[in-house]
C-alpha cells in the first residue's frame, strides 16, 4: 500500500495547462531508461553530480526528467516502519495542532535523512527528491498534497491529507507523476517493500491521474471541469 504517508506542504499559485504523455507519443524514453540504469546504485551525497550524470548526454527537457524519474523509481525505497512510526504518532496528536505541527517538523528531518543515507522514505520523499534532482537542470516541478486512495483506502475516513506526489513543467505545459505509485509496492505479508517500477504513473493524463490524486489545491488535478472525471 502506497498511501498514509507523510507529506511537505507547500503553497503555489499558477494557472496549470492541460497536459499528458500522449504530448511525446512520437519520442521514445530508451536511451533515458539506460542512461538511468547505467546509474543504479549511486549514491545522494552529492545532488548536483547526480542530476548531470542522469541528464548530461540527454537532448530534450522530458528525456531529462524522464531519467530522473526513472532512476529514483528504481533505487529509492518505501520504508513501512517510517510509515507505521507516523501513522501512529499523527493518530496520537490528532486534535493538538501545535503538537502535531512539530511532529511533522521535527519527522520531516528524519524522511530527509533517512532518504539521503538509507534510499527509504515515503511519498513525500520521493516527491522532495524528484523535485531536487529536476530543478538542478532547470526542470521546474513542485510537490503536491491530497489524498491517495486505492481499494482499501476510502477518502472519507480521510481526515487529513495522506499522500504527496509531482507536478512538472515541460515545454511550458504542467504535467503529473507519482514515484511513489511507480517505484513498487508494500509486501504487507512481510513488510518489506518490492520494486516493481509502473509506468503508467509518469505523465499520467489528469482524467486518469484523478481517479485516485485529489490535490487539495484543485488546480492541479489539471482538468477543466468536472465532467472530466
Amino acid at each position: 500500500m502506497r498511501v498514509n504517508c507523510f507529506c511537505i506542504y507547500i503553497v503555489l499559485t499558477v494557472t496549470p495547462l492541460r497536459a499528458q504523455l500522449q504530448d511525446f507519443s512520437g519520442l521514445s524514453f530508451r536511451k533515458a531508461d539506460s542512461v538511468a540504469r547505467s546509474h543504479h546504485g549511486a549514491s545522494l551525497d552529492n545532488l548536483p553530480l547526480l542530476a548531470h550524470r542522469l541528464t548530461c548526454s540527454l537532448d530534450t527537457e522530458v528525456e531529462r526528467f524522464r531519467a530522473i524519474y526513472y532512476w529514483v523509481c528504481h533505487n529509492v525505497q518505501s520504508a513501512y516502519g517510517l510509515k507505521e512510526k507516523n501513522d501512529r504518532r499523527q493518530y496520537q496528536l490528532f486534535g493538538d495542532s501545535v503538537a502535531l505541527a512539530q511532529w511533522n517538523r521535527d519527522f520531516h528531518r528524519t524522511v530527509v535523512e533517512k532518504l539521503r543515507t538509507q534510499k527509504k522514505t515515503l511519498c513525500s520523499g520521493y516527491a522532495f527528491l524528484i523535485k531536487q534532482l529536476a530543478e538542478l537542470v532547470n526542470i521546474s516541478v513542485v510537490i503536491i498534497n491530497g489524498y491517495g486512495t486505492s481499494p482499501t483506502v476510502n477518502r472519507l475516513a480521510l481526515n487529513a491529507p495522506n499522500h504527496a506526489w509531482n507536478a512538472v513543467q515541460l515545454s511550458g505545459k504542467w504535467y503529473l507523476c507519482d514515484a511513489t505509485w511507480s517505484s513498487g509496492y508494500i509486501d504487507l505479508t512481510h513488510k518489506r517493500f518490492v520494486f516493481d517500477f509502473e509506468p503508467a504513473y509518469f505523465l499520467m493524463a489528469p482524467k486518469h491521474f484523478a481517479k485516485n490524486h485529489e490535490p487539495e489545491e484543485k488546480q492541479w488535478l489539471l482538468l477543466p471541469n468536472k465532467e472530466d472525471l
